[in-house]
C-alpha cells in the first residue's frame, strides 16, 4: 500500500510540473515575442535593433528560457507515456529535442541582428545595401527555424499529433482534451504549409498564423489546468501497469 502511495504522489508531482513547465513556457513565448519582435520585425529594424539591444536582448533571453521547459515536458511525461506506447513516447522526446535545436539556432540568429545593427551604424548608413543583404539572409532562417517559421512548426505539430494521441489511447486525461490536441495539432501543420505555399493569397499572414495557432495554444493551456488541478488518471496508470 505504501508503494501504490508513493507512486501516485510521484505521478501526481509529475503531472503538476509538466503542467507548470507547459504554462511556463507558453508565458516566455509570449512575453519574449512582446518585447523583441516589434523592433526585428520591423523595416527599419537595422537602424533600432542596437539602440533597443538591452530590450531585444531581454527578450530574446526570456523566450529561450522556455527551450529548456519543452525538454523537460517530454522527459517527465516519458516514464509514463512509454507504459502506453514506448516507441511514440521516445519519438516525443526526439521531436522536442530537435525542436529545441530550431529554436536555439533561430535565437542565436535573431541575436546576431544586434550586432549587424551596430556595424550598420557605426559605418554611417554606408553600404546600406550590403547590411540589408545580411540581415535578409539572416532573417531567413528566423523564417524557416523560429516560431512561425515553417521547419519549427512542423516538428512542433508532429511532436503534438504523438502526445496527444498517447493521451487519447491511454485516458490519461479526458479524452476531450486530448482529442481537441490533437485536431489543433493538424490543424497547425495543414495551415502552416497552406500558408508558406502561399494558398492564402491576398490574407494578412500575421491574421492567418494566429488563427491556426490558436486552438493548439488552448489545447495545452487546457491540458496544463488538467494536469495541475487533477493529475493524470489513476485508473489509467494502475490498469496498464497491472
Amino acid at each position: 500500500m505504501v508503494d501504490k502511495n508513493e507512486k501516485m504522489n510521484s505521478n501526481r508531482k509529475t503531472a503538476i510540473i509538466v503542467g507548470v513547465l507547459f504554462i511556463f513556457a507558453i508565458v516566455m513565448l509570449f512575453i519574449g515575442e512582446a518585447l523583441y519582435k516589434p523592433i526585428l520585425n520591423s523595416p527599419d529594424y537595422l537602424e533600432n535593433a542596437y539602440p533597443n539591444r538591452i530590450v531585444v536582448i531581454i527578450g530574446i533571453l526570456l523566450e529561450f528560457t522556455g527551450v529548456p521547459a519543452v525538454v523537460l515536458i517530454s522527459v517527465f511525461l516519458y516514464p509514463i507515456l512509454k507504459k502506453h506506447n514506448e516507441a511514440l513516447a521516445l519519438g516525443y522526446v526526439g521531436f522536442r529535442l530537435f525542436e529545441a535545436a530550431i529554436l536555439s539556432v533561430a535565437y542565436i540568429s535573431k541575436l546576431s541582428l544586434v550586432n549587424l545593427s551596430q556595424d550598420y551604424l557605426n559605418k554611417g548608413g554606408v553600404d546600406a545595401s550590403y547590411f540589408q543583404y545580411i540581415g535578409s539572409s539572416i532573417q531567413s532562417v528566423n523564417n524557416w527555424a523560429g516560431t512561425t517559421g515553417l521547419i519549427y512548426l512542423i516538428v512542433f505539430a508532429l511532436g503534438s499529433l504523438m502526445l496527444n494521441y498517447v493521451l487519447y489511447k491511454s485516458k490519461l486525461i479526458p479524452r476531450f482534451i486530448s482529442a481537441w490536441g490533437f485536431i489543433a495539432a493538424i490543424v497547425l501543420l495543414t495551415g502552416s504549409v497552406l500558408i508558406n505555399i502561399d494558398m492564402f493569397t491576398g490574407f494578412s499572414e500575421m491574421g492567418l498564423e494566429l488563427i491556426f495557432a490558436l486552438p493548439i495554444a488552448v489545447a495545452e493551456i487546457m491540458l496544463s489546468i488538467w494536469l495541475i488541478v487533477k493529475g493524470f488518471n489513476p485508473s489509467a496508470i494502475d490498469s496498464r501497469s497491472t
